[in-house]
């Protein structure tokens, strides 16, 4: 609340005027005291029927509930009065924060795709003025959104990536194959024998930062199983090459781990799937970055943590508290409050 103060005193002023209301000279009290009772003969056995009863049980629950209403409203007023608002405090350079997404849409990744879009989808609902961009890779790498912080934009094409991987691979319709390649042509390429090029497609994804020369706090989020087919050797950056270019230009590396293990072929991939992950966890830790499995919950919400925690102080200073009132909720009882009162009054003319 902005005005605590004023809840109470209001509370304080109205405590006071019920305790002089009942006191003062000429009160109910001294009316009682001087008005002898009034007596009616032969009514002492009315109060004993059921329906008299009845009735006078329904009237003090009726006062002890209007009464109820009536401070309820009171609290609701001077919480109304003392402004509640809600705090978030924000760094005016935060909009300087740039986040490139980078995810793995080779084979072996679309069934794990879904859980990882919807990771990042829960990047995208705390995000507030941070640019964001969105790169799929396989043997080479698509930018699907530039950075933009058109949130809507960014969420809209998620939907249409999770749409196009809702495939079985291992036996998709002509039509489904038809949509990944009309959607994702641009991370196959005929002339490299190859997929799922780990370290090119993270290159790739620094590659994707624009204003390389201006002070701008800078992290990849790559989602991967880093389990690399290339049998030619096609591949130009290994993926300790690529993170140590990370490294280079002070980009934070977040790595998001999932596998499939109907996917796996130790004949083609050479490297089991628990070698890719210690390989993955080790260059992004050493790094500095942070490793996640995709299953575990709350990833999402621990990588805007480590995001909002570090480089907040990366970006010290211009720390903004915005206030919104919010007495939504204070007004509505404070209203049916008083409305539920006023038709009690009315019904029963209290």
């Amino acid at each position: 609340m902005v005005m605590p103060w004023l809840f109470w005193l209001l509370l304080v002023v109205a405590a006071a005027v019920a305790v002089l209301a009942a006191v003062r000279p000429g009160g109910t009290g001294r009316r009682r005291e001087a008005e002898p009772p009034r007596r009616v003969a032969n009514s002492a056995g009315m109060f004993l029927l059921p329906r008299v009863r009845s009735r006078v049980r329904q009237q003090r629950w009726l006062h002890a509930g209007a009464g109820l209403l009536v401070l309820i409203a009171l609290l609701a007023a001077a919480g109304v009065s003392a402004r509640p608002v809600s705090e978030v405090e924000r760094s005016d350079r935060l909009a300087n924060r740039d986040i490139v997404l980078c995810l793995d849409v080779s084979t072996s990744m679309i069934t794990i795709d879904a859980s990882v879009l919807e990771t990042f989808s829960e990047l995208l609902d705390s995000f507030d003025g941070e640019r964001v961009a969105l790169v799929a890779w396989n043997s080479t790498a698509q930018t699907i959104v530039p950075l933009t912080d058109d949130y809507d934009l960014l969420g809209r094409q998620m939907e249409d990536l999770a749409d196009v991987l809702d495939i079985d691979p291992a036996n998709p319709t002509s039509r489904q194959v038809t949509a990944y390649e009309d959607a994702l042509s641009g991370t196959m390429s005929y002339s490299v024998v190859g997929s799922s090029l780990a370290g090119d497609g993270l290159a790739s994804c620094a590659m994707a930062f624009d204003n390389q020369g201006l002070e701008r706090s800078r992290s990849v989020v790559l989602a991967t199983d880093n389990l690399i087919i290339d049998p030619d050797g096609e591949q130009i950056y290994s993926l300790a090459d690529s993170v140590q270019v990370l490294g280079e230009r002070s980009i934070r590396l977040f790595s998001v781990y999932g596998t499939d293990p109907d996917q796996y072929d130790l004949w083609v991939t050479e490297k089991t799937p628990e070698e890719a992950r210690g390989e993955l966890a080790t260059l992004t830790q050493d790094s500095g970055g942070r490793f996640y499995d995709v299953e575990d919950s709350g990833t999402g919400g621990d990588i805007v943590r480590q995001l909002e925690e570090t480089q907040v102080a990366e970006l010290a200073g211009g720390v903004e508290t915005r206030r919104t009132d919010t007495p939504e909720h204070l007004a509505a009882v404070l209203g049916a409050a008083v409305v539920v009162v006023l038709v009690l009054a009315a019904w029963r003319r209290l």
